[in-house]
């Protein structure tokens, strides 16, 4: 241990290449304990009467000064020699101060309550539905992450959250979870970047009120990023002898070939899936459908919320194919209908599901294979750009994030040119894409039959 004559001034310009203790010449016992990092630890260390060291930790430079490190000292150094246990005294203080940090440490469900009412307005995965249940975001970490829900933020490893990812074993009995394990993961990440005060969450007043320190996310590998069925370079499409097996399958009352457990006249699966195929929506936008959204007298779908990469969630008034108002109207709930219920229910009238199980069906008779809910949207938007429907109007379709300035509208015109009515006689550009992609489907599932 070297001897310095310790100042402020030379500790604010201390630099070490490994651990260093330095001993406080004008202070019996103090001494400065320097790391590589730049932390500098005061500290106090005298033997005692009976021949025992004593240490004790006093504070750390520059939140303690050292004027005030070497009067603490000089307060110990009387205590060991009236006979004091300073080293069990500091023991018991420690344990004192760790006793009341954990109690203001949250378990990480407390901190996903947290941060669900942080942004529960500004994303619509943290927002719950009608009905109150739990979010989605919540959900994908409840199914991935349960053993970790009780702990305290603070505990958890990065080891045991890779863990967790790896022996994740789905329900509904699929062979891999690539893809819900990812999205746990990616909805996990900015709730503790918010508790950290990490990433987008490193301006002042972004954070959570109280920092705390955990593990990063980005330190673990994402199990979605190297699969082919969930990366971005997916890009299934049926093609038209597909479409022509596929869709006489895809009617109401169900096939009983399909043989479902449901009864046929009460599944509206298949309907749906052809729903999806005449509007190119996303499944969990048509799941979530209700009358009220269908405006009959203008034949428009109204979608509350439509998803979205960034900021707050938006909304879609989408016209429909008559082929799609045709179906709507043939469903046995239609002429019972009432505003809040839901337009594709199951059996019990709430949400349907078992849409993997629907799927395989149909694929089974169909004679297909290697297809999803999301290659139906695909299928379309190809059929449409095949037709030579202008890009735009098929982005426009799909609700992706198309702006006016991207081909020279102008907002304001659409605005007049509505005022005056001058618009009272065109043709949405959706409305005739939608059209042409119905009547080529309907050609496609006529015209092969017949040969």
């Amino acid at each position: 241990m070297a001897a310095e004559d310790l100042t402020d001034a030379y500790l604010r310009t201390l630099r070490v290449e490994k651990r260093t203790e330095f001993s406080d010449r004008k202070e019996t016992g103090l001494s400065a304990r320097a790391l590589p990092s730049g932390t500098i630890t005061f500290a106090f260390r005298m033997r005692s009467p009976d021949g025992g060291t004593q240490r004790a930790v006093i504070g750390q430079y520059p939140d303690m000064k050292l004027a005030e490190a070497r009067r603490r000292a000089s307060v110990l150094r009387t205590a060991v020699r009236d006979g004091g246990d300073i080293t069990a005294a500091a023991r018991k203080a420690v344990a004192a101060a760790e006793a009341d940090l954990s109690k203001g440490i949250p378990t990480l469900m407390e901190v996903l309550e947290e941060y669900e009412k942080q942004m529960s307005s500004k994303r619509k995965t943290w927002r719950r539905n009608e009905t109150g249940a739990e979010c989605e975001a919540i959900r994908r970490i409840r199914a991935v992450f349960p053993d970790f829900l009780s702990m305290l933020v603070t505990e958890i490893e990065l080891t045991q959250i890779a863990a967790a990812m790896n022996s994740y074993v789905p329900k509904s009995g699929q062979v891999k979870a690539n893809g819900q394990v990812s999205r746990a993961r990616a909805y996990l990440m900015p709730v503790l970047d918010w508790c950290a005060h990490r990433n987008r969450f490193d301006k002042v007043g972004l954070g959570r009120p109280f920092k705390i320190d955990v593990v990063d996310l980005r330190q673990t590998y994402d199990p979605a990023s190297d699969d082919y069925d969930i990366v971005g370079s997916r890009d299934r499409a049926l093609d038209h002898l597909e479409l022509a097996r596929v869709m006489p399958l895809l009617i109401w009352p169900a096939p009983k070939d399909l043989a479902m457990k449901m009864k046929v006249e009460d599944d509206l699966r298949p309907a749906a899936l052809r729903f999806l195929l005449f509007t190119c929506a996303r499944l969990d936008e048509m799941v979530k459908m209700r009358w009220e959204d269908f405006r009959e007298n203008s034949g428009l779908w109204h979608k509350p919320y439509v998803k979205t990469i960034s900021g707050p969630p938006r909304q879609q008034y989408l016209p429909l194919s008559d082929a799609a108002i045709a179906l709507l109207k043939s469903l046995p709930n239609f002429e019972t209908r009432q505003g809040d219920q839901l337009v594709f229910p199951n059996e019990a009238g709430n949400f349907m599901g078992n849409w993997h199980r629907i799927t395989k069906a149909v694929q089974r008779e169909s004679g297909t294979n290697d297809w999803h809910r999301h290659d139906l949207r695909r299928t379309g938007a190809s059929i449409m750009k095949a037709l030579g429907i202008n890009a735009r109007v098929i982005d426009e379709i799909l609700a992706h994030n198309a702006k006016n300035e991207d081909d020279g509208t102008s907002k304001s015109l659409e605005a007049y040119l509505s005022s005056v009515h001058l618009l009272d006689h065109v043709e949405d550009p959706k409305k005739v894409a939608l059209d042409k992609l119905a009547e080529a489907l309907c050609f496609i599932e006529s015209d092969l039959q017949n040969q």
